[in-house]
């Protein structure tokens, strides 16, 4: 099943880094000792499915174009490595991706992901991109929430992604009612 799409659309209003939270620290992947292995032991939790090498960071991340690791985020919580996201930036045309969202699962529930994913749009619009996108997966609900939050909006482009943001939304729903 292919994954779901969102797309952002740059409002026009400056960037607005977010204060980042106590107890966390934001850093950019060079500035992490072992930054490569750290990045792999947090994007098998739900990304990879399983502890990979350095070969799938090369070709995940070093694979696409206009990856800056600069632009790949590191959180740490309390000095522990805890999540990632990558913003990717095509300065031609003027469109961004958001990449490879994962957090820890003994760091969930702690709000960074919300902390992520509104310091990415922050980076989107500094860096002048009038659109962007993310791909995601129809069980990963509360980032999708995140992402809902930020301004992203679900692609709707085939009768396949209508009935699964159907059944997102409904979930969504159900969550929000309790």
């Amino acid at each position: 099943m292919p994954q779901l799409i969102m797309n952002w659309t740059n409002d026009g209003t400056p960037a607005c880094f977010p204060s980042v939270p106590e107890g966390l620290e934001l850093r950019t992947l060079p500035e992490v000792e072992n930054g490569i292995e750290e990045w792999l032991d947090i994007v098998h939790y739900g990304l990879s499915g399983k502890r990979e090498d350095k070969a799938f960071y090369e070709s995940c991340m070093c694979g696409t174009k206009y990856y800056d690791p600069a632009l790949n985020f590191m959180i740490l919580c309390d000095g522990h490595c805890a999540g990632t996201l990558t913003v990717v930036c095509d300065p031609e045309k003027k469109e961004g991706l958001i990449h490879m969202v994962a957090c820890k699962e003994e760091f969930r529930g702690r709000g960074i992901g919300t902390f992520m994913i509104t310091h990415a749009v922050a980076v989107l619009k500094a860096c002048g991109m009038v659109h962007a996108h993310l791909t995601t997966d129809d069980w990963r609900v509360p980032a999708i929430r995140s992402y809902l939050r930020a301004g992203f909006v679900p692609d709707e482009s085939t009768e396949d992604f209508i009935t699964r943001w159907k059944a997102i939304r409904a979930v969504i729903a159900e969550q929000n009612a309790k």
